[in-house]
């Protein structure tokens, strides 16, 4: 298994579904049953069943790489910590997104920086490309797609806001049930990211 993925530029953030999903799981429903819900029902709203069976998957393993007690936890959170939630699967899920929160995000935080520019998330790229030979071989353009998309997660996660020459850091409020949740599960590199600590 490559150590680095770009597939996650065909993704958005899905925090609608995302919620969905949980809540059908919450409600007994199984994986194969949200699969025939995705492209019999199109349940998650997509324009094509191709992209319906996409979201589907993309979900599944977000959520898969998620204890129970989050799913749990997860109808009695508010919609800020909700995101909180989605963001967390999926540094759980890649690698180098997780490395992009611990690196920079949390880096910016820690030093009361609230404003990232564009070329610290291209230096954090170059890191990259010099560390990863898999990396390396990107192309500029698999490269802009994903500072895109980390910003546009970022953004949708109520963590940055758009101020055009930059985006502005936001420190995320944890509700106390789920920074005790990271603590219990040993997700210290994930709790670190969003606190700073």
């Amino acid at each position: 298994m490559p150590e680095y993925s770009a597939n996650m530029i065909s993704h958005s953030f899905w925090q609608d579904e995302f919620t969905l999903y949980i809540d059908f799981l919450n409600d007994d429903f199984t994986d194969a049953e949200i699969r025939k819900m995705a492209v019999e029902d199109n349940c998650f709203q997509q324009k094509t069943e191709a992209r319906s069976i996409d979201t589907y998957r993309t979900l599944k393993r977000r959520i898969g790489s998620l204890d129970d007690d989050y799913l749990e936890l997860y109808p009695s959170l508010d919609v800020s910590n909700k995101k909180l939630v989605n963001i967390i699967s999926i540094m759980l899920m890649d690698k180098l997104f997780d490395e992009f929160m611990y690196e920079v995000f949390r880096e910016e935080i820690m030093l009361g920086d609230s404003m990232l520019h564009d070329y610290e998330i291209e230096a954090f790229f170059t890191r990259k490309q010099v560390e990863s030979d898999q990396v390396a071989n990107w192309s500029d353009q698999t490269i802009t797609r994903l500072t895109g998309l980390f910003k546009t997660f970022n953004r949708n996660a109520g963590l940055m806001i758009d101020k055009g020459s930059y985006d502005e850091i936001v420190r995320p409020f944890l509700d106390f049930r789920l920074e005790d949740l990271l603590q219990e599960k040993k997700q210290f590199r994930q709790l670190a990211s969003l606190t700073g600590r």
